[in-house]
């Protein structure tokens, strides 16, 4: 990626090697008349011309006019249009165009470079890829399956292994240390049956196309366009301009539109909206119906696929660590990223040289071209949206309306205008009234299922293999799980939809499963990407799901890839919770946050501290509150044996003690569990955000209530080690506002604990690392304290490997499971270990 100038003289930009004076921080983005025209200029007292060429160029919503910052746009959303705020002296200007012409010619030896390396790195994977494919036909040795080779290497061994190719030109399996010293070139599979060139009517993803014509024979991939139906127009329109482009280019290029086989709003209205949390669109409608188009033919098993799409760094920072080859999401699919380090100025620069059709969406404003509403998009876009693809948008607009009434959000419109939709999904669905519950009480799991979409035996089989029979109303069975032998019995109440599933003894293993197979039989809407998880074939979604047992070998990839399971179920839990929030009771503190000094001094003498203390009543009230809710005190203000602990700890370690504290208070403050779940790590918030927040997830209260529980949440970040120490409260330097950070600097014994009493809750003994970074986990190590899975991960060996060893952690090879002692609880583990 080049530094970039502006140059003045050409009204365009300049490309530099190094940092120079003058280096933009930012990569800008062309401005076209029909944006100028888009904010009004036109009517404002500025003149242009209506040309193919850019006039100006912006940098986020700052315009800048050869080198020069002109105006900023403010304040635009779905109802309201943007604000133009003129520089001094810059309310009326008449425009030229960019040379675009010498702006290029500048620009050549750059872009000749960088073009270059990416259509030799395109030709260079597709014929190391497409060299592995001949050998395996060539070779009968070479048809071994050598992926699967090399995982059950790594797992025998526990050393990460590499395919490499051999000089007599069969494969061998080697320590990837070894491989990567030698210097030989690795393969992440040797078979790859399709090449694909990813298209999305982006502008990026133009480029990755005209790039992959230049370096491989149009014969040998395929483009395919995801028609998700939330397409923009200028999308659809863009496809078949690039389609009769290239067809008169390349007339045996293959070109291909997937959908999924219902529209997205049929999806709206049996799972409700995606959110930042949740984007279940980009997966049901893109990803899904895209592999699924990519079958072996005459089989219904996943073909391997080498993608070569346009994901640029800049566009994230998760993005900009990914590596340029590797596998994707699904195991089926490889992904190379070839202008992975490119710019946007650089991609403008290469559809300019070639002058390859533009997304008209860009030209009206849109920095990235995605789908009509998103929840990743912005106010700016929804303003486009509205003016320009207004009938489009309506009936996803209308539902987010109809349903923000429904779920009683008190300002509908300033909560859509804002976008406040997008945190938590809202929705209407009859999913609601299908209910599941789970227990593990006495060494056996319970389901109790209320209107279940499908049987529990549609979706069995990709558990293990099972035998059952009907006797007297209700099956018995035995479940063949991981070489033993486990007892099931299922209890139908008034209908083969209504039932209670038992297993007898489980392991911890088959229960975590168990519950994503009720899941999934529960809430199925056949959304059709569980099947391109399978790699066998085995599961078909459309018209109704079916597991062929003959193929089927209960890898539970299709049980695993999803938070719950399950897609819907998961969409259907957060409307489920934003419903229920609506009956929880809200404890104000009288406003008052927990203090360090307050817990100093009554610390120091418990008994006496009633009798006299420096709290006036209110803050007295709010500071039994807290101690309750810390589980320092019971209910008559006695210290508990947890209290008497934190009053030998709080002497010599002030943030052990508040660790222990706030996993306590994760558990029983509604306003600090409700901080922890909603504010991720890294997200910006103020008192009024969080006020905001409560009130439209539907939480009753009267008068003040939330705002009181805000105000006495944020002074326990003000007068506690919580805020600044345990990093819930990290200032912006301009004081504006906070960050949630995260906490590396975890106690061992805090961590146990926090184990312990996550077990104590859940009942369980035997836990995974990864369970705790999934989006359905609402407590645990790193929803309470944001300590990071590396660190996680080496303080957990630090306990394993402790004198005094209160758990047993399989941390090598892929494992991550955690088993706690059987004599131990929270409470006696946080003393064994402070002793």
């Amino acid at each position: 990626m080049y530094k970039i100038t502006w140059d003045k003289e050409t009204g365009g930009v300049r490309l530099h090697s190094r940092i120079v004076e003058g280096t933009l921080g930012t990569s800008p983005r062309p401005v076209f008349w029909e944006e100028l025209d888009l904010l009004k200029l036109n009517e404002l007292g500025w003149v242009y011309p209506h040309c193919k060429e850019p006039l100006l160029w912006a940098i986020n919503k700052q315009y800048w006019y050869r080198g020069e910052l002109v105006f900023e746009a403010k304040g635009a959303n779905i109802y309201d249009d943007a604000t133009v705020v003129f520089q001094d002296g810059k309310e009326k200007l008449k425009l030229k165009p960019v040379n675009v012409k010498k702006m290029l010619e500048r620009c050549k030896e750059y872009m000749f470079l960088l073009e270059s390396e990416a259509i030799e790195f395109i030709h260079e994977t597709y014929e190391q890829y497409a060299g592995a494919q001949k050998s395996i036909q060539a070779v009968a040795a070479n048809r071994l399956d050598y992926d699967a080779l090399a995982a059950r290497a790594e797992k025998r061994t526990k050393t990460k292994m590499a395919i490499v190719k051999e000089n007599c030109d069969s494969f061998d399996i080697v320590p990837l240390e070894e491989a990567e010293k030698q210097g030989r070139k690795i393969f992440q599979t040797t078979k790859i049956d399709r090449f694909l060139a990813s298209f999305s009517g982006g502008k990026d993803s133009q480029v990755i196309l005209d790039l992959c014509t230049r370096a491989i024979p149009s014969t040998d991939f395929e483009v395919i366009y995801s028609d998700t139906g939330y397409e923009l127009p200028s999308s659809l329109k863009l496809y078949e301009e690039v389609q009769e482009y290239y067809k008169a280019l390349y007339p045996d290029l293959k070109f291909s539109v997937a959908r999924n086989h219902e529209s997205v709003l049929n999806y709206w209205d049996k799972i409700g909206t995606p959110s930042d949390t949740h984007r279940w669109c980009c997966s049901v409608m893109k990803t899904a119906p895209l592999y699924r188009m990519l079958k072996i033919e005459g089989t219904n098993k996943q073909a391997k696929v080498l993608t070569f799409d346009g994901v640029r760094a800049e566009e994230s920072t998760k993005r900009g660590a990914y590596v340029r080859f590797g596998r994707g999401k699904h195991t089926t699919i490889y992904n190379a990223h070839p202008i992975l380090n490119w710019n946007a100025v650089e991609i403008y620069l290469y559809l300019f040289r070639y002058n390859l059709p533009i997304n008209e969406a860009y030209r009206y404003g849109k920095a990235r071209v995605g789908c009509i509403i998103c929840p990743f998009s912005s106010s700016w876009d929804d303003m486009i949206a509205t003016k320009k693809y207004g009938e489009e948008l309506k009936p996803f607009a209308g539902r987010l309306i109809e349903w923000s009434k429904k779920n009683r959000i008190g300002d509908v419109k300033e909560f859509i205008k804002e976008r406040r939709w997008k945190i938590k999904a809202i929705g209407n669905t009859p999913l609601t009234n299908t209910l599941v519950s789970f227990s593990d009480a006495n060494h056996t799991f319970v389901a109790n299922v209320v209107n279940s979409r499908y049987s529990v035996y549609t979706w069995l089989p990709s558990l293990c293999e099972y035998v059952v029979e009907s006797k007297e109303g209700r099956d018995l069975g035995t479940l063949k799980f991981d070489g033993k032998i486990y007892n099931f019995s299922v209890e139908y109440i008034s209908a083969k939809n209504q039932y209670t599933f038992i297993v007898e003894n489980p392991s911890t293993q088959l229960s975590y499963l168990m519950r994503r197979v009720i899941y999934k039989s529960a809430y199925c809407v056949n959304c059709e990407v569980c099947e391109v998880d399978c790699p066998t074939g085995a599961l078909s979604i459309v018209p109704e799901v079916k597991i062929d047992k003959t193929k089927c070998i209960h890898c539970h990839k299709c049980l695993t890839s999803h938070d719950l399971g399950c897609i819907s179920a998961d969409c259907v839990r957060m409307i489920k919770n934003m419903n229920n929030n609506e009956n929880t009771k809200i404890q104000g503190y009288k406003t008052f946050g927990f203090r360090e000094e307050w817990l100093q001094e009554y610390l120091v003498d418990p008994e006496y501290f009633w009798q006299s203390n420096s709290l006036g009543t209110a803050q007295l009230d709010g500071f039994k509150a807290w101690l309750k809710d810390a589980e320092i005190n019971d209910a008559k203000n006695q210290l508990t044996k947890f209290g008497e602990l934190i009053q030998q700890i709080h002497i010599d370690d002030v943030n052990l003690t508040w660790e222990l504290i706030l996993i306590n208070l994760s558990y029983n403050s509604f306003i600090v569990n409700w901080f922890l779940n909603n504010i991720k790590i890294g997200q910006e918030y103020d008192r009024k955000v969080l006020e905001g927040l409560i009130n439209e997830q539907g939480f009753s209260s009267k008068g003040k209530t939330v705002a009181n529980a805000v105000a006495a949440l944020v002074q326990t970040f003000d007068y506690s080690p919580i805020g600044d120490t345990l990093n819930l409260r990290m200032p912006s330097e301009d004081g504006k506002h906070n960050t949630r950070g995260s906490y590396e600097s975890v106690t061992n014994a805090g961590l146990a604990y926090c184990l312990y009493k996550y077990a104590e809750k859940k009942g369980i003994r035997s836990l995974r690392v990864s369970d705790f970074y999934s989006e359905e986990c609402t407590s645990g190590p790193y929803k309470v304290l944001g300590i990071s899975k590396a660190v996680f991960t080496n303080a957990l060996k630090s306990l394993n490997s402790s004198a005094n060893r209160v758990l047993i952690a399989e941390l090598s090879m892929g494992l991550d499971s955690i088993t706690l002692r059987e004599d131990l609880d929270a409470i006696s583990c946080l003393q064994s270990l402070i002793e």
